[in-house]
């Protein structure tokens, strides 16, 4: 089940890590903005961990809504759909 769950919001992270690069931020930077651990965004960034809402929360906001919850969202709803046979 777990697997299952990493695998629905890799478009989410995928996302996050294209605009900490595109802005030229470091996770470890980007990390305490939203005041987390840089091992923490790591591994949502990695695929390791789903983030909690008031993560998502502050990476919409930290971002300026250029990665929002609902990018996790829709993302999550397109492999549910996907994986239906």
């Amino acid at each position: 089940m777990l697997e299952k769950n990493i695998t629905n919001f890799k478009g989410f992270e995928m996302k996050l890590i294209e605009y900490l690069k595109q802005e030229g931020i470091t996770q470890a930077k980007f990390a305490r903005k939203i005041k987390m651990s840089p091992a923490g965004i790591c591994r949502i960034i990695k695929g390791n961990r789903f983030p909690k809402p008031a993560t998502m929360a502050a990476i919409d906001f930290w971002t300026q809504g250029q990665v929002t919850h609902n990018d996790f969202y829709r993302e999550a709803q397109a492999n549910k759909q996907s994986d239906m046979p």
